[in-house]
């Protein structure tokens, strides 16, 4: 009678027996079906008031709390860009986010594609399947097939298990890793694990060297001579001094290198899990390397926090420059710091040393400005 359609009822759906169950008797179940959604329908100002919570713009007419809503994700740092994403308001309502991207419940393939090659530096073969399902790939430092899963990588780990810094080596495998680090041992059976000096000779120029496998791997040169130095510090080149971040635990770490395109050294860092807070460039290195050192005895030395060591870190991850944000064995009021915090004193620090100053003057002569007094 409502819809003028063909039907075929039950007798449960009709008889009283429905009622005895909490259910409306429905001979149409078209019909019942949408006046149940016509019944828990958003009205426009609940609408409105639910999108402006969830911060998204939508993109097509609202249907129903059920249905897929092509709506654009207005968050900062959304993984998807602007790009238009599908909410379920009945999910909004509930206390859900609206975008299941920004929520790290779902990654569009994408960004699942872009974070593999950039942070697993491995490149994929197959679609993406998924963020806990092994992934097929190259690896482009050792173009071997792996299969990373990408929920790890996400979480700071190593896409390759042929060339992961820590990753047992038959001595073998650790000659032909090191001939490609363009460092050649001296005796191939005297090889014990990565982080063992080994002692060798630069292919380079020659001098005598005792490398470490994994810090060759995560871009540190073999040789310290200024003939093949590449990725070092120099003290008459230009450098910055960095503060790095990373969670679980909320740690930083502070650190310089060379302000040159060839150095690596952030970008080995952020392929080991760390996040890159702030950066401090110097046209004098020298100037970055005392700052540093000065850092380093202010929060160790003069107010006596634990570094790395004190927690067991791994030496080859820098346990002497990092800090934990939250730790209750500090005296007040340095038991709880932030990032902000921590950069101020770098830039108090370079302040009372002058460097600041030094800065600012050199960059105004380069410009061709008033020299500064």
């Amino acid at each position: 009678m409502r819809c003028q359609g063909d039907i075929d009822p039950t007798y449960d759906s009709i008889s009283t027996k429905a009622k005895r169950h909490g259910d409306a008797p429905r001979g149409c179940r078209p019909c019942a079906d949408k006046e149940r959604a016509k019944k828990f329908r958003l009205d426009e100002d609940e609408l409105a008031k639910s999108v402006v919570a969830a911060n998204i713009e939508p993109l097509e007419p609202y249907e129903k709390n059920s249905k897929g809503w092509a709506c654009r994700c207005l968050n900062v740092g959304c993984p998807r860009e602007g790009n238009p994403i599908k909410v379920l308001m009945k999910v909004v309502r509930a206390g859900g986010m609206a975008c299941r991207f920004c929520s790290k419940k779902e990654i569009h393939p994408d960004d699942a594609f872009k974070m593999m090659v950039d942070s697993g530096l491995v490149e994929p073969k197959v679609p993406y399947p998924g963020v806990d399902i092994p992934w097929l790939g190259e690896c482009r430092r050792c173009h071997k097939d792996v299969t990373p899963r990408l929920n790890d990588v996400r979480n700071g780990q190593g896409a390759c298990i042929h060339c992961a810094r820590n990753t047992p080596l038959t001595p073998q495998q650790a000659w032909d890793r090191a001939l490609s680090y363009r460092f050649l041992p001296d005796d191939l059976h005297t090889f014990k694990s990565t982080n063992t000096p080994w002692p060798g000779t630069c292919i380079e120029c020659g001098a005598e060297v005792e490398a470490r496998l994994g810090n060759l791997y995560r871009g540190q040169g073999a040789c310290n001579s200024q003939k093949c130095k590449l990725t070092g510090f120099k003290d008459d080149a230009p450098g910055l001094i960095y503060l790095l971040h990373r969670s679980d635990p909320e740690i930083v770490k502070i650190g310089i290198c060379e302000d040159a395109p060839h150095n690596k050294r952030l970008e080995s860092h952020i392929n080991n899990g760390w996040e890159v807070a702030q950066t401090l460039t110097f046209q004098v290195g020298l100037h970055a390397r005392l700052l540093e050192s000065t850092i380093k005895r202010l929060w160790f030395k003069d107010r006596a926090w634990a570094d790395g060591r004190a927690r067991g870190e791994a030496w080859f991850d820098g346990y002497t420059e990092t800090v934990l944000l939250d730790d209750p064995e500090r005296t007040e009021p340095w038991t709880s710091l932030t990032t902000l915090s921590l950069w101020t004193d770098v830039q108090v620090q370079a302040e009372r040393l002058g460097f600041a100053m030094d800065e600012r003057r050199a960059l105004a002569e380069a410009e061709g400005g008033e020299q500064l007094t």
